[in-house]
């Protein structure tokens, strides 16, 4: 049951609804040490992966000689792609003739995943590009009206953010260029969300946002910042919440 305060009570202990894993965990009596079991005893051989472009380009991506996009522009995906677990080569062209390679690199995709591989401005050279592969692995500690939220920064040259909710509740904060954040788990339902400078609390950019329960969901941070800034937030559906994995 819940009070006035909005939070959950269990015995004595009083659950606060955005408790991040594996604190959530711990507060459902969930082990850890199952799901790390779960994990061993499974035989998938069978991984997801999608691209999303964060640059302000077109560009043409294969991975072993597959075609997952041609002239991907920026805040676009592709579709989810199955993959056998295994090493592969991805190449990135520009979008055009004559067909340019711009970038090369070798990924490793583990069994029983979802991946999204995020093309962004490279950390030390931002005229180059890299490709950041972010899994999305499920929590099943989720249960009831809760969704899980994570937060992926590919802004390269803001200062550092903070995400919160029309309540004043930081979800998020200080999440670096190219690193995503923990989950959290909140109450489902709809939500207005305000991105922030973390020093000063200037507001970046706001949406309203609805999150269906027991369903999880990564908040990309796209765009450029600057005088002209223009910061987008991205909110797709994991493939975890729809995908054939254990």
């Amino acid at each position: 049951m819940n009070d006035a305060t909005g939070y959950f009570h269990n015995s004595s202990v009083i659950y606060n609804p955005y408790y991040r894993y594996p604190e959530l965990g711990r507060y459902l009596g969930y082990d850890q040490n199952l799901v790390n079991a779960q994990m061993s005893n499974c035989y998938c051989k069978k991984s997801f992966l999608r691209v999303l472009n964060t640059c302000d380009a077109g560009f043409d991506v294969e991975i072993n000689e597959i075609v997952m996009a041609e002239n991907l522009k920026m805040k676009d995906f592709t579709r989810y792609v199955q993959f056998t677990p295994g090493a592969y080569k991805v190449k990135i062209y520009e979008s055009g003739e004559p067909k340019t390679l711009i970038f090369e690199s070798n990924i490793d995709i583990e069994r029983n995943l979802t991946y999204t591989g995020a093309i962004a401005a490279d950390e030390t050279n931002p005229a180059d590009i890299c490709i950041l592969i972010i899994p999305e692995a499920k929590e099943n500690a989720i249960t009831g009206p809760m969704s899980a939220l994570r937060l992926a920064n590919l802004v390269s040259d803001a200062p550092q953010l903070e995400l919160a909710t029309s309540d004043g509740t930081v979800l998020f904060s200080g999440v670096d260029y190219g690193d995503v954040s923990d989950n959290v788990a909140v109450p489902s339902g709809r939500y207005t969300l305000t991105l922030n400078e973390k020093r000063n609390k200037n507001a970046v950019k706001s949406l309203n946002a609805d999150f269906a329960p027991r369903m999880h969901y990564t908040l990309f941070l796209t765009g450029k910042y600057g005088d002209n800034s223009d910061v987008n937030i991205i909110i797709p559906e994991d493939g975890v919440n729809y995908l054939e994995l254990c």
